[in-house]
């Protein structure tokens, strides 16, 4: 009993140290540019301009095709909030689709695509990532809902780096545990947390506004944003 009692401290120490603690929260909802409540729990969140995103990382994940969003959330009182980098998804420009949010071994091994020497004519394999389309509709009886609709974009964009000669890429690693640790936490909490939540560019246009999604257990809530003017 006393073994299994160890193990099962050990296992969640080692979870918890991989889960990261994120990033200190900002005062309150409000100091972050855009804000909203969903019942009890108040989101702040904030775009990363692309030169920050390289101070924080030291990589240029806007070059390999992600947008990084400052988020913040604060529970009302003694209440006790899930919280999950999956409850957000980004919607860009005038696009109805909506985009999931990307796992920190994903935004690595974009950075540091890796190929196999016995393998280094293979093709690097191909991204598929998954768009939603959220909606409400309304039938001529007065009924009315929401509809959803999902489809799977294939791709190898942003284009592989070429292998180093040992054919591994030694920054893979360390970038992905430093995402991983500043990631917003997947968490149960009644205390304020904060982290980023990274996305793949559903969109070209530098100058589309993005409009962050939050599906938590209160409902949905939209926060607008505008990226930076000469961005």
């Amino acid at each position: 009993m006393k073994f299994r009692l160890g193990l099962l401290c050990v296992l969640l120490a080692s979870t918890l140290t991989f889960a990261g603690d994120g990033i200190p929260a900002r005062g309150s909802a409000e100091d972050y540019t855009a804000h909203n409540v969903s019942g009890k729990i108040a989101i702040g969140a904030a775009y990363v301009i692309p030169a920050q995103v390289k101070k924080i990382f030291g990589e240029d994940l806007d070059k390999r095709g992600y947008l990084v969003f400052e988020v913040g959330v604060f529970p009302s009182g003694d209440t006790e909030a899930e919280i999950s980098p999956d409850d957000f998804k980004l919607r860009q420009g005038k696009d109805s689709s909506v985009t999931r949010a990307a796992t920190p071994h994903m935004v690595a091994g974009d950075t540091h695509p890796q190929r196999s020497p016995d393998n280094a004519d293979v093709p690097q394999k191909v991204h598929v990532y998954t768009e939603e389309t959220v909606g409400v509709y309304q039938g001529s009886n007065g009924q009315h809902g929401v509809y959803t609709g999902t489809a799977a974009t294939v791709t190898n964009y942003p284009a592989p780096q070429a292998p180093s000669r040992s054919g591994q890429s030694t920054g893979n690693d360390k970038l992905e545990q430093s995402i991983e640790d500043k990631s917003l936490p997947d968490i149960k909490t009644r205390r304020a947390v904060a982290g980023y939540v990274f996305f793949p560019k559903a969109s070209n246009d530098k100058h589309a506004d993005f409009e962050l999604l939050y599906f938590g257990m209160d409902g949905q809530v939209s926060l607008k944003l505008s990226p930076p003017a000469g961005k």
